[in-house]
């Protein structure tokens, strides 16, 4: 094991309504993920006509059977989507393990529990599945 993977992560996956037809809205699904590497630093980001400072987060999580790509994971029924976790954009992900599931409902909106938990909490803009690779084999999500 990696020794940089001493983190743990809280993992919100958003299954959106458009893609279950047994859900009335979009919901979340909190999964704890163990021995992760994360990493938050502040660097540049260029924007349309401007360049300002930013927040830039890396998390990397070891290769798990219990990992599914977002559209297999979404068609599970219900009680089985809880055994498994997927990676997809607009996922949330926390430095840490948190206790608090994200209901739609104040104060657990997605957008609170994220504002609760920055700077040590991220979006996902970015996914890749590098488990193809000879060695350290692993999920990066970017933020």
């Amino acid at each position: 094991m990696n020794p940089n993977y001493v983190h743990t992560l809280t993992i919100y996956n958003c299954l959106r309504k458009a893609d279950s037809p047994d859900e009335e809205k979009d919901t979340w699904h909190r999964t704890i993920l163990r021995d992760c590497y994360y990493k938050n630093a502040i660097g540049r980001v260029e924007g349309d006509k401007s360049i300002r400072m930013s927040n830039i987060y890396t998390a990397r999580i070891p290769i798990s059977e219990k990992y599914l790509p977002y559209l297999e994971w979404a068609r599970l029924p219900q009680e089985e989507r809880s055994r498994f976790f997927t990676f997809s954009l607009n996922d949330i992900v926390v430095l840490g393990e948190c206790p608090e599931e994200i209901t739609g409902a104040p104060p657990y909106t997605s957008t609170e529990v994220l504002k609760r938990y920055k700077p040590d909490a991220f979006i996902v803009t970015a996914f890749s599945d590098n488990t193809t690779h000879l060695c350290s084999k692993h999920y990066r999500v970017g933020g």
